[in-house]
C-alpha cells in the first residue's frame, strides 16, 4: 500500500476574516495564544551602553494552541497527528515581528544608530 494523502477544500460563501491574533493583557481571562504587553527597560537590566531607547514596548506571546485548530504551517499539524517520539504540542510563538531603532555605544565606543530587526511582537499564532 502506498501512503496518501488527502485533502478536501470546501467552498463557502462567506469569506473569513484572517486570524490576525489576539492581544490581551494582564487582567485577562483569556487562555489561547495571546500577545500581552511587556516594556522591557534597558537602565534595569544595566545596559547603559544602549543611549536610546532607554525602554521599549518589546511586548510577548503566551497561551495554549489548541490541537483541534491548523497551525501556521500544516507540517506542524501533521506532525501532531503522526506523533513522533519526542514532538511537543503546538506553540504560541511570534508570528510578526518588527524592528526598533536604537542609538548605541559599540566596542569602541563609537556611537553608533541602527535598525535592531526582530525586537518587536506585532502578532502571536500557533505553530
Amino acid at each position: 500500500m502506498q501512503p496518501f494523502l488527502e485533502v478536501k477544500v470546501l467552498e463557502t460563501s462567506k469569506r473569513s476574516r484572517r486570524n490576525l491574533g489576539l492581544d490581551c493583557d494582564e487582567h485577562s481571562t483569556e487562555s489561547r495564544c495571546c500577545r500581552y504587553p511587556l516594556t522591557v527597560d534597558f537602565e534595569a537590566f544595566g545596559w547603559d551602553w544602549i543611549i536610546a531607547p532607554k525602554r521599549y514596548k518589546a511586548n510577548y506571546c503566551s497561551g495554549q494552541c489548541e490541537y483541534m485548530f491548523m497551525q501556521k504551517y500544516p507540517h506542524t499539524h501533521l506532525v501532531q497527528h503522526a506523533n513522533p517520539r519526542g514532538s511537543a504540542g503546538p506553540c504560541c510563538t511570534p508570528t510578526k515581528m518588527s524592528p526598533i531603532n536604537m542609538l548605541y555605544f559599540n566596542d569602541k565606543q563609537q556611537i553608533i544608530h541602527g535598525k535592531i530587526p526582530g525586537m518587536v511582537v506585532d502578532r502571536c499564532g500557533c505553530s
